[in-house]
């Protein structure tokens, strides 16, 4: 395979929920256009630290990605 292969990337919705301890307290959705769901959801969590509900004085602060194709 060559090194100037073209990988198409599709487009995601990322659901990202945010924990204190074990309880999800709010969640959010990023659209994501990647190569595959991993990297979707590696770039929601990358992104979701810029998020309201992201803030270090939530104890036991925790997030999660969850990445659906949005691509027929």
């Amino acid at each position: 395979m060559s090194a100037d292969a073209f990988v198409p990337l599709r487009t995601f919705d990322v659901t990202v929920s945010f924990f204190s301890d074990a309880e999800c307290f709010a969640s959010e959705v990023y659209t994501i256009d990647a190569v595959n769901w991993y990297r979707a959801e590696q770039a929601a969590i990358a992104l979701c630290g810029n998020s309201t509900y992201y803030r270090s004085a939530i104890p036991g602060l925790g997030c999660t990605a969850i990445a659906r194709s949005i691509d027929p």
